[in-house]
Parts: C-alpha cells; structure tokens; sequence
C-alpha cells in the first residue's frame, strides 16, 4: 500500500475500492456517480480503485486532482456469488484486506452476496449507492441521492449509517464548478434524454420544437445513438441546430443554456443543481431500455401520468397544452407517496414545483411543448421561481457530505439470519 507523510508522522492513506461496471447493457449512471464521489476522495488523499468491466479510461481523472483513479479490468460472472467470491479474492492478494471502505453500485448482487462479504471481508466497512430499497442491503452504509428520498425503508434493516435524500445527491464536479455562472437568458435550448437509443421519444420533442426560435438548439446524445434521424432534423436548420455527442463537453453545454429539456435521471439534477427552466420527459419504455440513466434512477417505475405541477404553474399560455393533456390521459389525482411503489422522478417535481412535467412518451403533444418552450425563453419573470427553487433543492455538495460520512463510520456489525449466504455459498 502506498504511503505518505502528513503532520503526524508516515502513515497509510485511506483507501477505496469501488465494485462497478459500465458499457452497452449497463449505460454511465452507475459509474458517473461513483466517479463522483471517487473524485472527492482523491481531493481529500484517498487511494482510490475502480474493479469492473466496460469502464470508459478518459473519464477516471479530473483537472482538479492530483491523481486518476486506478482500474483493475474485472469481467462479472454470469452468477453473483461467483463475482463477489472472486472479489474478495481481489481484496485479499491486491489489498491485503487493508482497505477503508468498499462502495457498490449495482443492481446485480442480493442479500446473499452482501451477507457473504460482512461475513468474511476482514470487517471492511461497506457501502452501497441504491435507488430504490427494494431489497435488503446488509451493509454499513446506505447512499441513496434521490432527492426527498425517505429513509425510512432503510431504517427497517438497521443499517447504521443512512446517506438519503437531497443533501446526498451527486453532482459531478464539472458541474458543480459551473454553478456560479450568470443565467444567459438567450443561451441555447439544450435537448437530452438519457444514454442510448432515445430517438422515438427524442424525435417527438424535436418535430414539436418552435420555429423561428430565435436562439440555437443543441441535441446531446451518447455516441451509441442512432443518429440518422437526428441528423435529417439538424439538416433543414444547419445555422441553428447541431448535435453533440462528446460527454466531456455535455456540463459546459448544460450551463450555458437557457433552456434545458432533459429525461428523469441524473441530469435532470445537475440542470436543478445549475438553475435551468425546463420541461422534463419522464417517460418509458421497459421493452428496449433506451435510457439507462433514467433507469438507473429508477424512473422506470413512474405510474403518474401528470401530476398537479402542470395545473399549478397557472400559465394562461399553457392552459390550452395541459388541458388537452388532462383530458387524454385523464384527471390529475394526488401523487401518492413518493416510495409507495417506488422513486418518482415527477413526484419530486410536483412536491417542489421546480419544472414542467411530462411522463409518459405518448404524452407527448406537440401544441404543449411549444407553448411551454415559447414561454420559458420569452418571458424571464415566468422561470425565476422554478430556477430558485431547483437551486435550493440541490446545492451540489452531495459528494461532500457522504464522503465526510464515510471517513467518520467505522465497521459495525448489521443484523443476518442464520441462511443468509449458505445457500449460495456453500462450497465456501
């Protein structure tokens, strides 16, 4: 293990390990969010190492810390108990057991695999980013970014230290570093839903686009995008429109827009954490799983299809839009609880009012998001409210808080039953 000085004398650096893959299948949210929390600890002197497949190299460093993350290349298992056998084999001839705290984020392994690992892991304390408690997670830690996120189902299995809600959403540090940045009221309208194919729901939102908007438009899509229709749209306007599919340029894009209308998932929170009116399309598609981040925020599990937001925001020119959305898809009824089958992005939404809401891509009317876009870049009065409140909801500092949480946990012991892992790990 590497060591360095500091005031007290040569001592060994705290050290992370992260269990997380990426690539076709899996989309960037698992690991963006990782990396987010990584970078902090790099800031702070941490060691710090990524063990996955598919783990996109140009993304592990960042101009603000001194050192990049380290990848050790790790192909899963087709069965779970397999990948974490092998993992801790990893901990045990890499680290010597001498590591600080493992962090997990993927929706692969159960209660078994996390059992196995407080079992026989040394007493390294664990960390797992989840979305939607629906399963057991015996671990020290639990971080869950959602915005209003409840601890509560948490709490029910007695993990020690729960990171839920608002204060813990990660926000990557190119975004953050942009926060300061004056509002351009005449800065491009920027369009995004999500990793993937997006081009049905995506195509919707560019054919009802305004003409004549008076401002330049930006698509950013991930390079796997199917683009030929995209770039038919970016042809009959070539002077205002263009596409981006460069992740490195996508938060400097996001700032200086005046617009942003994105998907569900974890940019929906880096636009609150910036201060940008917009329209979310929270939509789904369970068939094709076209937009991993929105999956990954668990957004594939909406059931609302419009929510008291839209009547609320009392826009005279978006009365006709929302009206006729209203009376497809039938009366606006109370948002329920936001874990009562699960996170909701629009929950969020109508509980804060900070955007436009549109969840369903059938829902999607051409006449609406004119109007909504018409009066969100012509009227800088109209968006305030939205932008104040986004901001307050999200300051950015998510990162902050949960690795200050991490460097004060110690291990602890978290409740199991007698068959947990035995079934799975018998050979052990």
């Amino acid at each position: 293990m590497k060591l360095k000085l500091n005031k007290r004398g040569l001592l060994p650096s705290l050290v992370a390990v992260f269990r997380v893959d990426a690539g076709p299948g899996i989309g960037m949210g698992h690991f963006m969010r990782c990396r987010t929390i990584a970078l902090e600890m790099i800031k702070r002197g941490w060691f710090v190492y990524f063990v996955g497949w598919g783990l996109p190299e140009e993304l592990m460093s960042y101009s603000s810390v001194n050192s990049p993350i380290s990848w050790i290349e790790f192909k899963p298992s087709h069965e779970t108990n397999e990948d974490m056998k092998r993992f801790l084999e990893i901990l045990r001839t890499r680290f010597s057991f001498n590591v600080n705290f493992v962090i997990f984020d993927s929706y692969r392994f159960k209660r078994d695999d996390y059992a196995f690992l407080q079992l026989f892991g040394q007493r390294i304390p664990v960390a797992i980013i989840d979305d939607m408690a629906q399963q057991d997670t015996p671990a020290q830690v639990v971080i869950n970014p959602n915005p209003l996120f409840s601890p509560e189902p948490y709490q029910r299995q007695k993990i020690p230290r729960i990171l839920c809600g608002e204060q813990y959403t990660l926000i990557r540090p190119e975004v953050v570093a942009l926060r300061d940045r004056a509002y351009d009221s005449a800065g491009p309208v920027l369009i995004t839903l999500g990793g993937g194919d997006v081009v049905e729901p995506l195509m919707k939102v560019l054919d009802a686009m305004p003409e004549h908007l008076g401002r330049k438009i930006v698509v950013s899509v991930s390079q796997n995008c199917p683009m030929n229709e995209i770039q038919n749209w970016i042809s009959n306007d070539p002077e205002n429109r263009y596409v981006n599919t460069d992740s490195e340029k996508f938060p400097e894009l996001l700032a200086s827009a005046s617009v942003a209308i994105t998907g569900g998932g974890g940019t929906l929170w880096e636009v609150y954490c910036l201060g940008i009116p917009g329209l979310s399309i929270v939509w789904v598609d369970n068939q094709k799983h076209t937009s991993t981040i929105i999956k990954d925020q668990a957004t594939s599990f909406l059931v609302d299809l419009i929510s008291h937001i839209n009547i609320e925001m009392q826009s005279e020119m978006l009365e006709t839009g929302l009206q006729k959305i209203v009376e497809t898809l039938g009366p606006p009824g109370s948002t329920r609880i936001v874990h009562e089958k699960g996170f909701r992005t629009s929950d969020v939404i109508s509980r804060e009012k900070t955007s436009l809401v549109v969840d369903n891509v059938e829902a999607i009317d051409k006449k609406f998001i004119r109007k909504a876009i018409s009066r969100l870049t012509s009227d800088f009065g109209f968006p305030q409210g939205m932008m104040r409140k986004q901001r307050q909801l999200i300051d950015g500092m998510g990162a902050q808080r949960v690795v200050t949480a991490l460097e004060e946990q110690k291990w602890e012991q978290v409740p199991l039953f007698g068959a947990d892992y035995r079934r799975n790990y018998e050979d052990w």
